[in-house]
This record gives C-alpha cells, structure tokens and sequence, in this order.
C-alpha cells in the first residue's frame, strides 16, 4: 500500500513542529506575512484555500520566499490536489476524512493528511495508506486526552498527529511533549485580524513564542 505522506516530508514537518496555519484575504498581504513568520522561526505554513487570495499567494510565496515549506489547507473539493501540486506546495491537508480527495491526492503524488476526529475515521484513514493525519477540532473534541485515548489502540501502526483548532500558548506544552503529535497547527499565530492590520511585528513575536514553547518542551 502507497502510503500517503512521503518520509522526507514528515521528517521535515516534525523537525519544525509548528505549522502556522493562515487564511490570507488579500494576495498582497502574502510575502510579507510568509517573511514575518520566518523572521519568528516558524519555516512551515498550512495556507487554506478558502478565499480568492489563496492561489495567487501560494504563486507569490513559491516566488518569492522559497525558504518557505508551504502546505495548502481546506483540499475538500475534486481537482484541488491537482491544481495545488502543479504549483509546487509541498502537502496538502484537509478539514475533514474525504476518502476520493485522498485518493485524488496519491494519484497526482501529493503528500496528504486528511482530517480525522473520532477512532472510525482513524481507522479508514489508516486503510487508505495515511500514517500522518490532522487531528481536528483539537480542542472541541477533547483536547489531548482525547487524542491519548483514540491513539491507543492504533499506537503500534506508528499513527502520528498534526492538532488543530484550538492550541494556544497555553495548552501548547501539553501537545509537545506527547510523542505521537508530529507538530501543531496553530491558526493564532498568524490570526486573520493581524494579517488584514498588516501586524507582522505582533506575527513575528507569536512564532518565536509557539516556536519557543514547542521546542522547551520537546527536546
């Protein structure tokens, strides 16, 4: 079974640890923010393709800021796997566990994590070749000890956790120092109020904070 997410990508997405995850408005907001968030030490993005902005700024940031490790969020529809990996992104996530987008996604070689939130989607992901998935809503379903639990019967497969929707400084260390978790997804970051208020310098001190927090707790 062709597994979904290539090792050299997982190993580089864990070597970070933080993902800022960004749903940019306006397409001329996307190189500052990327040179923001890399100022702060955060290399890795998850940019959501919800608005018109989105494929324009993923051109932009693969032109201009190609230190950037750049996945796309928010693959839910037929063809977008597609689309994203002619433009060169890294991994692609999605929201939720949509068995023909992770299928669309293999079949163009796109490195994948669906979305998963309950032990009946884990299981189906894992049927479908992924290793790597986006536990999501983080906190809204539990939170960590949630995670612990759904983990345990699937712990020996190897099964690692990207958590989103939720994680804050102050619940961060928690997520770091559980093995299983890859790295976190944190849309506070980079919230879309200070990407619109063009903020980069309050961007830039919240990555070196999350990079910081994740990097005390886990080492």
């Amino acid at each position: 079974m062709k597994l979904t997410m290539s090792k050299d990508v997982q190993d580089r997405i864990e070597r970070e640890g933080i993902i800022a995850v960004l749903e940019i408005e306006s397409e001329q907001n996307a190189v500052p923010l990327a040179k923001a968030l890399l100022e702060g030490g955060v290399t890795v993005i998850e940019l959501a393709l919800r608005t018109q902005a989105a494929l324009p700024s993923i051109v932009q940031i693969a032109q201009e800021v190609p230190q950037m490790y750049m996945g796309i969020g928010t693959i839910i529809e037929k063809g977008q796997a597609e689309t994203v990996k002619k433009l060169g992104v890294r991994f692609g996530v999605s929201p939720g566990l949509n068995p023909e987008i992770v299928k669309e996604a293999i079949a163009v070689d796109l490195p994948f994590a669906p979305g998963i939130a309950t032990p009946s989607e884990l299981d189906l992901a894992i049927t479908l070749g992924c290793r790597l998935v986006k536990f999501f809503p983080a906190e809204g379903m539990g939170g960590l000890a949630f995670l612990k639990n759904i983990n345990g019967p699937y712990n020996h497969l190897g099964v690692k956790y990207i958590p989103l929707g939720g994680i804050t400084p102050e619940n961060l260390h928690g997520y770091a120092r559980f093995k299983p978790v890859l790295a976190i997804g944190g849309s506070w970051i980079a919230a879309k109020e200070l990407i619109n208020a063009q903020n980069w310098k309050e961007i830039t001190r919240r990555a070196k904070e999350a990079r910081g927090i994740w990097q005390s707790y886990r080492s």
